[in-house]
C-alpha cells in the first residue's frame, strides 16, 4: 500500500527524516539503501538511483550532508530510502511530499497517524488504484 503526505515545506520534509528513522528503528529495520533521484545535483545521470547502504541512525546526518553539499534540495529533488528487501520504501519527493510504500500496516498506521497529528494531510492508494484522502 502507498500513502502520500500533502504538500510540505522543505523544512517539514527535512524534519520528518528523524521521524522516519524512529519509525524504521521501532520496526526493527537497522540498515537502509539511499538513492539520489531526479533533480539531485551535480550528479550525472549514471550516478542517480545507485544504492548507497547506510545504518538507519546515520540517515539524518547523511541527508543533512547531501543538503549542505547541494546534492539534494528538499522539495526540488527525489531521495529514496528503502530497506534491502524493498518491504519499506520512503520517497522524499521533488513535489514536496513524502511517499511511503509498504505492506506493513503497523508502519502505515504509525506514519499516517503522525501526518494527521502534524496537519500534513495526505492520501492513501486504495484497492481501486485511486488515491483517497486519509
Amino acid at each position: 500500500m502507498q500513502c502520500v503526505t500533502g504538500p510540505l515545506t522543505s523544512t517539514q520534509l527535512v524534519e520528518e527524516v528523524s521521524e522516519i528513522v524512529r519509525l524504521l528503528q521501532s520496526n526493527g529495520i537497522d540498515r537502509v539503501v539511499v538513492e539520489y533521484g531526479w533533480g539531485c545535483k551535480p550528479l550525472a545521470a549514471g550516478q542517480l538511483w545507485q544504492d548507497i547502504e547506510i545504518e538507519v541512525p546515520e540517515l539524518v546526518a547523511f541527508i543533512e550532508q547531501a543538503i549542505r553539499t547541494g546534492v539534494f534540495s528538499p522539495g526540488e529533488a527525489d531521495l529514496m530510502v528503502q530497506d534491502r528487501s524493498h518491504s519499506f520504501e520512503c520517497l522524499l519527493c521533488r513535489e514536496s511530499d513524502i511517499h511511503l510504500v509498504t505492506e506493513d500496516e503497523a508502519i502505515l498506521a504509525q506514519a499516517t497517524r503522525r501526518w494527521m497529528e502534524m496537519g500534513f494531510g495526505g492520501f492513501k492508494l486504495a484497492a481501486a488504484e485511486d488515491f483517497e484522502p486519509i
